[in-house]
C-alpha cells in the first residue's frame, strides 16, 4: 500500500510539474519556472536559472542580443581552462611571455620587418645599381696600366750586316700606360641597353609594391585567423560549462528519480568531448599567435594577443564603388599589371640589342705609354766598340761613351677603330634576335594573362565579400535560434518533458552556431583586405582608416 502510494505521488508530482511547465511556456518566463518549481527534484545548490544558462553560453557577446555585427574575444580566465600540464600556462603555452597587438601595429611590423619585402627590397636595390651601371656606359672607359719585368740574357736578331752582335739584357723594362676609349657607337647597345635596365628596374619596384600588398594581406589573415581563434576558444570554454552545469543537472535529477544512468553517462561523456575541443583550441590558439610572430619576424616566444576586445564587421571599401569602379582602379594600381608592362618593354628592347649585333661598332681612343727601366731620373755610361768599314774597305774597332738615359720615355697615341664583325656569318645575331622577338610576344601573353587574372581576382573578392556580409547576418539569426533552442531544450529534460540527447544536440548546435558568426566576421574583414589588395590600394593606411576608400 505504501509503495502504491510513493508511486502516486511521483504521478501526482509529474502531472503538476507538466502542468506548470505548459503555464510557464506559455508565459515565457523561465525565471518564473525557477521560483515556482518547489519540490525534491534537486537540491538549491545545483539549481540553476534558465537566464543563467544562456548568460554562459553566450560569453561572445552575440546570443539573443541584437548586435550581430562584433562578438567578443580576449584572454579568458586562466580557471576556464584545462590545464594540459603542471608546468605550463593554460593559455600562453610554451611562450616565456605576452604581449599585445593591434592591426596597426600589425601591419607595420609586416611592412618593416618581414622577410619577403626585405628580399623584394634588395632585388629592387639590384636592378637599380644595374640601371646606373647602364648609364656609365655612356661615358669613355679609362685605362690605366703598370708592367714590371726584369729582362737578362741576350737575344739574336735576323738582321743581316757588320756589326751585329745581337742584344744583350740585365736590367728592368718598366712598360706604362694612361688613356681612355670612348664607344661613339655600338650599333645602338648602349643606348637600348639602358632603356632595358630602366624597365628591369621599374619592373623591381611595382614587385616590391606588389609584395608590400601580399605581405599586408597575408598578416591581416593571420591578425584575423588570432582573433577567430581566441573566440573560438571562448565558445569552447561556455561548451565545457555548459555541460558541466548539464552534469550537475542530471546527476541532481537522478537522485530525484526523474533521470537514468544513461543520462548521466550521456552529460560526462558530453563534457569530456567539449574537454578535449577545449584542449585543441588552446593549442589552435597558440598555435595561430606563432604563425603571425613568425610572418611577422619577431621572437615567437612572446605570446601574441589581440589587443581588440571585440571582433567587428569592419567595411574597408565603400559601398558606393561598384563592380566596374574597382575594376578601373584595379587596372589603373595593381602593382602587378604595371610590372609585366615594364618586363614587356624590357624584352622589346632585347630585341634591338640583338640586331645591335650586326652593326659597325666606333671607338675613339687615346692613350700615352712609357718605357724605360725607371720611373726616377737615371742615367748610366756605357763603352762600347763600333765597327766601322774605312774607305779601304777594312773594319775599323772604334771605342765610344755613350751615356743612357734609363727614365720611362713618353709615347703618345691618338686614333679611332671601325670594327663590323658578323658571329657565324651574321647567323648567330639573326637567330637569337628572332628568338627575342618570341620572348617579347611571350611577356606580352602573360600580361594579358595577369590582366584577366587581376580582373578575375577583383569580381571574386567583390562577390565573397557579399557573400561573406549576408553570412553575418544569418549567423546572427542562427545564434538567436540556436541559443532559444538550447534553452527551451534545458526546460523541457529539466522538467521531465524532453530527453538529454536533445539537450546535448541543442548545445552543439549552440556552439558551431557561435563559431559560424566568428568565421562570418572574419572572412567579411580578410574579403575587404582581399579587395583593398585586389585593387592595388593595399597599405597600412587604407587597411587601418576610420572611414572606408572611396576611390
Amino acid at each position: 500500500m505504501k509503495k502504491q502510494n510513493h508511486n502516486l505521488t511521483i504521478k501526482s508530482v509529474s502531472i503538476a510539474l507538466c502542468l506548470t511547465m505548459a503555464c510557464q511556456l506559455i508565459a515565457g518566463s523561465a525565471v518564473g519556472a525557477q521560483t515556482s518549481l518547489k519540490g525534491p527534484i534537486k537540491s538549491d545548490r545545483a539549481r540553476i536559472s534558465d537566464t543563467d544558462l544562456i548568460n554562459n553560453n553566450d560569453t561572445l557577446g552575440s546570443g539573443a542580443s541584437d548586435a550581430v555585427d562584433s562578438v567578443t574575444v580576449g584572454k579568458p580566465a586562466l580557471s576556464a581552462l584545462v590545464s594540459i600540464t603542471r608546468t605550463t600556462d593554460p593559455f600562453g603555452l610554451d611562450a616565456q611571455g605576452s604581449r599585445q597587438i593591434s592591426l596597426d601595429e600589425t601591419a607595420h611590423f609586416a611592412v618593416d620587418n618581414n622577410l619577403d619585402i626585405g628580399i623584394s627590397g634588395l632585388s629592387e636595390n639590384s636592378k637599380r645599381a644595374l640601371y646606373y651601371a647602364s648609364m656609365g656606359k655612356f661615358l669613355p672607359d679609362i685605362n690605366l696600366s703598370y708592367n714590371y719585368n726584369y729582362l737578362k740574357g741576350h737575344a739574336n736578331l735576323p738582321f743581316v750586316g757588320f756589326g751585329v752582335q745581337g742584344l744583350h739584357f740585365n736590367n728592368p723594362v718598366i712598360i706604362t700606360g694612361a688613356g681612355f676609349t670612348y664607344h661613339a657607337f655600338r650599333g645602338g647597345r648602349i643606348f637600348y641597353g639602358t632603356l632595358q635596365s630602366r624597365n628591369n628596374y621599374r619592373a623591381a619596384q611595382h614587385a616590391r609594391h606588389a609584395s608590400v600588398n601580399d605581405t599586408l594581406l597575408q598578416a591581416t589573415k593571420y591578425y584575423y585567423d588570432l582573433m577567430l581563434q581566441e573566440a573560438v576558444l571562448q565558445a569552447r570554454i561556455s561548451a565545457v560549462r555548459t555541460s558541466e552545469s548539464q552534469l550537475k543537472l542530471n546527476r541532481d535529477l537522478k537522485e530525484g528519480g526523474l533521470a537514468t544512468n544513461l543520462d548521466v553517462y550521456q552529460a560526462e561523456t558530453q563534457l569530456s568531448k567539449d574537454r578535449q575541443n577545449l584542449i585543441d583550441q588552446q593549442i589552435a590558439r597558440r598555435d595561430a599567435a606563432i604563425k603571425l610572430s613568425q610572418y611577422l619576424n619577431i621572437d615567437s616566444g612572446e605570446d601574441l594577443t589581440p589587443t581588440n576586445s571585440q571582433l567587428i564587421k569592419i567595411r574597408l571599401v565603400s559601398e558606393q564603388l561598384k563592380p566596374l569602379d574597382l575594376l578601373s582602379l584595379a587596372i589603373d594600381r595593381r602593382p602587378e599589371l604595371k610590372q609585366y608592362q615594364e618586363l614587356r618593354l624590357a624584352a622589346k628592347r632585347q630585341i634591338n640589342l640583338e640586331i645591335s649585333r650586326l652593326m659597325p661598332t666606333f671607338d675613339f681612343s687615346g692613350n700615352v705609354y712609357g718605357v724605360g727601366e725607371t720611373l726616377s731620373p737615371a742615367h748610366r755610361i756605357i763603352s762600347s766598340n763600333v765597327i766601322a768599314v774605312s774607305s779601304t774597305g777594312t773594319a775599323v774597332s772604334t771605342p765610344i761613351t755613350i751615356s743612357e738615359n734609363r727614365r720611362l720615355g713618353a709615347v703618345w697615341q691618338i686614333g679611332y677603330n671601325i670594327k663590323w664583325n658578323f658571329e657565324g656569318m651574321g647567323t648567330v645575331a639573326a637567330a637569337e634576335t628572332y628568338s627575342a622577338r618570341y620572348l617579347a610576344r611571350q611577356a606580352q601573353l602573360e600580361q594579358q594573362k595577369i590582366l584577366n587574372q587581376i580582373i578575375a581576382d577583383v569580381r571574386q573578392s567583390y562577390l565573397k565579400t557579399l557573400s561573406s556580409e549576408n553570412k553575418i547576418i544569418e549567423t546572427g539569426s542562427q545564434v538567436k535560434s540556436a541559443a532559444e533552442e538550447l534553452r527551451l531544450a534545458q526546460m523541457r529534460f529539466r522538467y521531465g518533458l524532453g530527453k538529454n540527447i536533445d539537450v546535448l544536440r541543442a548545445q552543439q548546435d549552440y556552439t558551431s552556431a557561435l563559431i559560424d558568426k566568428a568565421q562570418a566576421l572574419t572572412d567579411f574583414n580578410v574579403a575587404q583586405a582581399q579587395l583593398l589588395r585586389d585593387i592595388g590600394v593595399l597599405s597600412t593606411s587604407t587597411l587601418t582608416a576610420h572611414t572606408p576608400f572611396k576611390g
